[in-house]
């Protein structure tokens, strides 16, 4: 019997989009709150978590899209900031509804790494007829950090 390749993942919704993360990049989904310190455009604000202030975003707005105001079934992802940045150990993300598991198998996905509309997109995993956007962390982390530093 051939070995199967496939990682644990978590589908996030956002309008018009699903990212998938695997599951040692999320550390916890928690209901949305406004954040305690407002920012601006895609930089919503930050809020504690766990003793921790995180900054939360709007990957929507990162990427100029359509976005809706979070409602009762929003929630925010915290995501770990895995280059290991003791300055910034997590990020938020906004979620439009509450995400679900997702089995990424090899045999099962056909990947797609191209030029996104989005720089903050890494690429897509297409399953069927289901998109799923690739997010590039790094990037994302790196925007974040410059916008909390001005």
């Amino acid at each position: 019997m051939a070995e199967q390749n496939s990682i644990r993942c978590i589908q996030l919704p956002i309008v018009g989009w699903q990212l998938i993360l695997p599951n040692v990049a999320v550390a916890e989904i928690i209901a949305y709150s406004r954040p305690e310190k407002e920012g601006d455009g895609w930089y919503d604000g930050s809020l504690i978590w766990r003793g921790t202030m995180v900054p939360i975003i709007s990957v929507e707005k990162m990427c100029q899209r359509e976005f809706s105001e979070p409602g009762s079934r929003s929630r925010i992802a915290i995501i770990y900031n895995l280059s290991g940045d003791k300055d910034l150990p997590y990020i938020g993300v906004i979620l439009q509804d509450i995400p679900r598991a997702y089995l990424a198998e090899e045999d099962q996905m056909q990947s797609i790494v191209s030029k996104s509309e989005c720089e903050y997109i890494f690429g897509r995993a297409d399953m069927m007829l289901e998109q799923l956007m690739v997010p590039d962390l790094d990037a994302i982390m790196a925007a974040v950090k410059q916008k909390i530093n001005q």
